[in-house]
């Protein structure tokens, strides 16, 4: 009997083949953006446990590259109207922390183009003006700190 007299047309039987490769594809797709959500979550939710002080103030100051080697600012930064957390800063910077995402987003949004938000992280570029280079490593070695991190 040939696949005709059987009842499968020949070019039908690709078709759930294929139906089913589109299902795995799309529902590949919807993983990976649920992964990346679940990583980016992570990632906020590490840089949220951050302790600035500790990181930053208690490091060993790099005099070749000053722009992290900061002192704790939190009493005269975290009080009415910036709500955040913890803040340390130097000469070219101030970086805070705030409680939430949303609390950082706001306060980043008004400090225009001198401000940074990483999460419950902003970077305030308010001090001495740096390059846009190094600015933009301060900005990538933030970003690195707590990034997928498991603890």
């Amino acid at each position: 009997m040939s696949e005709e007299q059987l009842g499968q047309h020949p070019k039908r039987r690709w078709v759930l083949p294929l139906a089913l490769v589109a299902v795995i594809m799309v529902g590949g797709f919807g993983i990976v953006r649920l992964s990346s959500a679940l990583v980016t979550w992570s990632d906020a939710s590490n840089r949220g446990k951050l302790d600035l002080v500790a990181e930053f103030v208690n490091s060993e100051p790099n005099p070749d590259w000053p722009y992290l080697d900061t002192e704790d600012r939190t009493a005269q930064v975290c009080a009415a109207p910036v709500d955040c957390v913890q803040a340390v800063g130097n000469e070219y910077l101030t970086l805070l922390k705030f409680d939430d995402v949303d609390q950082a987003r706001r306060y980043a949004d008004s400090l225009g183009p001198d401000g940074h938000r990483i999460d419950p992280l902003v970077l305030h570029f308010d001090g001495t003006p740096v390059t846009a280079q190094a600015r933009e490593e301060v900005i990538a070695t933030v970003s690195g700190i707590n990034a997928s991190s498991p603890d």
